[in-house]
C-alpha cells in the first residue's frame, strides 16, 4: 500500500528513511521483504520515504547524456539481494543491469556509448551510461512498490529533511522543508553523496573557479570554446568533464591503425590537466575473468585476527602489518595468473596448493622468488611496492613529462586489454579490488592506529583509487586522442602550484628543469573528495551536527571527516553516546568504515545489501518487542 503524506493510519512502527538512491531503496527492500514474514505476522508497518526526487535514481538522473558512464561493468549490478548476502531471508528475485537492458532490447550505438534501439548487442563487460542505471533503479523502485504487503503501509514524500528532533515517548521528528514535520520511531540516514559547503564569494578568483562539477554541461555552461580550463585530477570525475567538453560539444573519435583520432566540433576550451602525483590513473581491464571470486593465501581474516592479537591495543599498522600481506598477495596472484597462461588452469591450481603450504611452513618467500625469477621474462617485473608506491620521478622539460606520461597511458592499455585474464600484472592489482572486504575488516572501527588511519584514508586511498577504480580503457584511448589533437595537453608535471593572477588563474610547475607556467580562464578539481559533515551544504547534517546529533568520525584525524557511528551503525553524538534510533548508511559513514560509494553487484557477499539486512533486521525486531499483533477479528464481531 503507498499512499500520499496526506493520508494517515496508525501502525505498530513507523521507520523514516531519509534518501532514496541505491543506499535508501536497499534498506525500504529489506524492510517490506522482512515485514511480509511469519515472525512479522499481524504487526503493521508504516515507512516515511523523503526523498526530494522520490524516484529512487538518487545521483543517477535518468536526463544525463550517454558519454557520461558508469564505471562498473554491467552484469555485476544488481540490486535484488542473494542468499551470499541475506541468508534465507531472500525475496523478489529479477533481473541484474545487463539482464534488464537486453530484456528491453537495448542495444550500444557505433560510437560505443549510446544505448538506443539500434546498434550491437549489449555485452556483459559494457560499460552503460549512467542514466541507464537510473531507469533501473526506478524501474526497481516500481516493482518493489507494486509487491508491498498489506500490513506495510510506505508514504512517499517528496521533499527534503531539513531536521531530526527528538519527539515524545522517545520516538523521532523529522521536519521536511515545506514544514510538515513527520513522526517515527526509528530512522535511517541514507542521503548518498551530499554536497560540501558553498564557497567564500570573495576569495580571489571566486567567480572564474568552478566548484561543483556536476552535472557537467551545466557546471561549465559559462566556458566558451578556445578559453583554457584548469582541470586537477586523472580520474573518473576527470575524465566525465574531459567528455562534457568534447563529447558534449560535438566533437566526436574515428578509429585509426593504432588507436583514435578525434575529430572536434569548434566548440571546444583548452583543457590543461593535471594532478598531485603527476601519475595518471590505471584504466580498467577487460573484465573476461572465468571461475569464481578470488580465494586469498596470505591476505585473509585470520592473519589479520593473528596480527591484531599481538598488539595490546588491537590496532593494526599500515607499514608493519596490512600493506605487508597486500603486497605479497599481489605477487601470489601476479604469479598464479602466470602459471595459468605459461601451463594452464591445472598448473594454477597446484601452484596455489603449493604457496599455500609454503605459507604455512614460512617457505613463501623463498618460493615467491623463484617465481619471479621464473615469470620475469615471459611476463615482465611485477614489484607491486614501484607500482603502488612509484618513486618521484624528475623531468627535464615539459615535453619530457607529457612523453612519459602518454607512454604510461600506452603501456597500461596494452594490459587493459589483455584483461585479467591475460594480464598477470592486472590479476596482481585486481587484488586490491577483489579482497576489499578483508582490507575492510582490517580498518573499519578503529582497525588502525592513529597515524596509519590518517594516511589510508589519504594517501593510501589515493593509490587504491589510480590502481584498481580508474576510467574505462576506452577513455584512456580517448584521452591520447585528445592529447594528441592539441585539445587537451599535460605540461606540469607533478604537484604544480595554482594560484589566482590577477584576472586569471596560473598553474606553475615545481618539479620540472625547466620550469612551465600557463594561464586559464577557468580552474576547476574534478576530484571525488572524503565527506566533510563539518564542512557540509546539506541544511539536514548542518543542523545535525549544530544539535549534537552526529559529529565527525575522530575529530583529530586529518583525512576522514565522515560521520561517526557505532558498528551497529548508529551515529555517536557530541556526548560521544550512541543515537540508538538512528542508523547511518552509504557514503556519509567513510572514515568510520572503508568504500561506501559504490551501486550493489550479484555473486557473493555485498556489503551494502548485507549492512541493509542486519540493520532492517535490528529495527523490525525492536518494533516487535514492544508492540503487540493484532488479533484478527471473527465475522461475528
Amino acid at each position: 500500500m503507498v499512499t500520499t503524506s496526506l493520508q494517515r493510519t496508525r501502525a505498530a512502527g513507523t521507520v523514516g528513511i531519509i534518501g532514496l538512491g541505491s543506499r535508501g531503496i536497499g534498506v525500504l527492500e529489506r524492510l517490506v521483504t522482512l515485514a511480509a514474514r511469519p515472525d512479522w505476522a499481524g504487526r503493521r508497518l508504516v515507512i516515511e520515504v523523503v526523498d526530494p526526487d522520490g524516484t529512487g535514481v538518487g545521483i543517477h538522473a535518468v536526463d544525463q547524456p550517454d558519454h557520461l558512464l558508469l564505471n562498473t561493468v554491467c552484469a555485476q549490478v544488481s540490486l535484488f539481494p542473494e542468499e551470499a548476502t541475506v541468508g534465507t531471508a531472500v525475496g523478489d528475485q529479477g533481473p541484474n543491469l545487463y539482464e534488464w537492458v537486453t530484456a528491453r532490447g537495448l542495444k550500444v550505438a557505433e560510437d560505443g556509448y549510446a544505448l538506443g534501439a539500434e546498434g550491437r548487442p549489449v555485452r556483459p563487460d559494457d560499460y552503460l551510461p549512467r542514466r541507464v542505471l537510473g531507469e533501473y533503479l526506478d524501474w526497481f523502485l516500481r516493482r518493489l512498490l507494486d509487491r508491498v504487503p498489506e500490513n506495510v503501509e510506505i508514504r512517499l514524500h517528496r521533499a527534503a529533511a531539513t531536521s531530526l528532533t527528538d519527539g515524545p515517548d522517545d520516538s523521532r521528528q523529522i521536519t521536511l522543508d515545506t514544514g510538515e514535520t513527520l513522526r517515527v520511531d526509528t530512522v535511517f540516514l541514507t542521503t548518498g553523496h551530499t554536497p560540501p559547503a558553498a564557497p567564500d564569494p570573495e576569495a580571489p578568483g571566486a567567480s572564474r573557479r568552478i566548484h561543483e562539477i556536476y552535472p557537467p554541461a551545466e557546471a561549465f555552461a559559462d566556458v566558451t570554446a578556445g578559453q583554457t580550463v584548469a582541470l586537477g585530477g586523472t580520474g573518473l570525475s576527470a575524465m566525465d568533464v574531459l567528455a562534457s567538453l568534447t563529447l558534449g560539444r560535438g566533437g566526436r573519435y574515428e578509429a585509426i591503425d593504432d588507436g583514435l583520432r578525434y575529430l572536434p566540433s569548434g566548440r571546444e576550451p583548452r583543457i590543461l590537466l593535471f594532478s598531485r602525483t603527476g601519475i595518471p590513473f590505471r584504466a580498467r581491464p577487460a573484465t573476461n575473468r572465468t571461475g569464481g571470486p578470488y580465494e586469498p593465501v596470505v591476505l585473509t581474516h585470520q592473519a589479520l585476527d593473528r596480527l591484531r592479537s599481538a598488539r595490546d591495543d588491537r590496532a593494526l599498522d599500515l607499514h608493519g602489518d596490512l600493506l605487508p600481506l597486500i603486497r605479497t598477495e599481489m605477487r601470489i596472484a601476479f604469479h598464479r595468473r602466470g602459471a595459468a597462461l605459461a601451463r594452464g588452469t591445472d598448473a594454477e591450481h597446484t601452484l596455489t596448493a603449493r604457496l599455500r603450504t609454503a605459507a604455512d611452513e614460512g617457505s613463501l618467500d623463498a618460493e615467491l622468488g623463484a617465481l619471479d625469477v621464473e615469470h620475469a621474462e615471459r611476463f615482465g617485473h611485477f614489484d607491486p611496492q614501484e607500482l603502488l608506491f612509484p618513486d618521484s620521478a624528475e623531468f627535464d622539460s615539459a615535453d619530457a613529462y607529457r612523453k612519459w606520461y602518454e607512454e604510461r597511458l600506452r603501456s597500461d592499455l596494452v594490459e587493459a586489454r589483455l584483461g585479467l585474464e591475460g594480464s598477470p600484472t592486472k590479476a596482481g592489482l585486481e587484488v586490491l579490488r577483489d579482497l576489499r572486504d578483508v582490507v575492510r575488516y582490517a580498518v573499519d572501527f578503529g582497525g588502525l592506529d592513529e597515524n596509519s588511519h590518517d594516511e589510508f584514508y589519504g594517501s593510501f586511498t589515493a593509490t587504491l583509487n589510480r590502481s584498481v577504480t580508474g576510467p574505462q580503457l576506452d577513455r584512456h584511448d580517448e584521452l591520447l586522442a585528445l592529447l594528441d589533437a592539441g585539445i587537451v595537453s599535460v605540461p606540469f608535471g607533478p604537484a604544480p602550484r595554482v594560484e589566482w593572477d590577477q584576472a586569471a588563474w596560473r598553474i606553475s610547475s615545481t618539479r620540472l628543469g625547466t620550469a612551465h607556467s600557463a594561464p586559464a580562464d577557468w580552474l576547476a578539481y574534478a576530484t571525488s573528495g572524503q565527506p566533510d559533515v563539518e564542512a557540509t551544504g546539506s541544511p539536514l547534517l548542518a543542523d545535525l551536527v549544530a544539535s549534537g546529533r552526529i559529529r565527525r568520525h575522530r575529530p583529530g584525524a586529518r583525512s576522514s571527516r565522515g560521520v561517526d557511528i557505532t558498528a551497529d551503525q548508529h551515529p555517536v553524538t557530541a556526548d560521544g553516546l550512541p543515537d540508538r534510533k538512528v542508523r547511518v548508511l552509504g557514503p556519509l559513514c567513510e572514515g568510520a568504515t572503508f568504500y561506501n560509494h559504490y551501486v550493489p553487484s550479484p555473486g557473493g557477499r555485498n556489503r551494502a545489501l548485507a549492512d541493509a539486512d542486519r540493520c532492517a533486521t535490528a529495527v523490525l525486531a525492536e518494533l516487535a518487542a514492544v508492540t503487540e499483533p493484532e488479533t484478527p477479528r471473527s465475522p461475528a464481531q
